[in-house]
């Protein structure tokens, strides 16, 4: 006989891999601002065009991901519970595609922005920040039923 199998819930599962996922972005963004700033380093590539080019590839990366990606995470039906909404794998895959494409725009504009201390890819690298906090896991539910 089987012992019957213990899961943890997937609704807190998936806030704690968007909350380590938000945190680690926002760490890597304030370490590089503390190298760049404080440690004073002087830009790795002295070419703009470099800064520039990561800056709009995040942005792009964004773009993609907020107007492709996101439009398919499926809605949670009326009766649906939290922990129900989330144990569709469908649903949390989509989500979590969606969380590493922004994740993934906000690194772009960090490293641009470690490289060149350019202005341009740490603004890209704070609206990847900004975006991944505001699509946490309650963008997604409509809260209990």
């Amino acid at each position: 006989m089987e012992p019957p199998r213990t899961t943890a819930p997937n609704a807190r599962a998936m806030r704690v891999i968007h909350l380590a996922l938000t945190l680690g972005l926002t760490l890597a963004g304030v370490v590089f601002y503390l190298v760049r700033r404080v440690q004073q380093l002087p830009p790795l590539v002295h070419s703009p065009a470099v800064g520039i080019a990561l800056a709009v590839a995040a942005a792009s990366a964004l773009v993609v991901a907020v107007t492709v990606v996101r439009p398919r995470v499926p809605e949670q039906a009326p009766e649906q519970t939290r922990d129900s909404y989330w144990e569709d794998a469908t649903v949390r895959m989509t989500v979590i595609v969606l969380w590493a494409a922004v994740e993934g725009a906000g690194l772009l504009g960090a490293v641009g922005y470690i490289l060149t201390g350019a202005t341009a890819p740490a603004i890209a690298l704070a609206l990847g920040i900004v975006t991944l906090a505001t699509l946490g896991p309650g963008r997604f539910e409509q809260g209990d039923a």
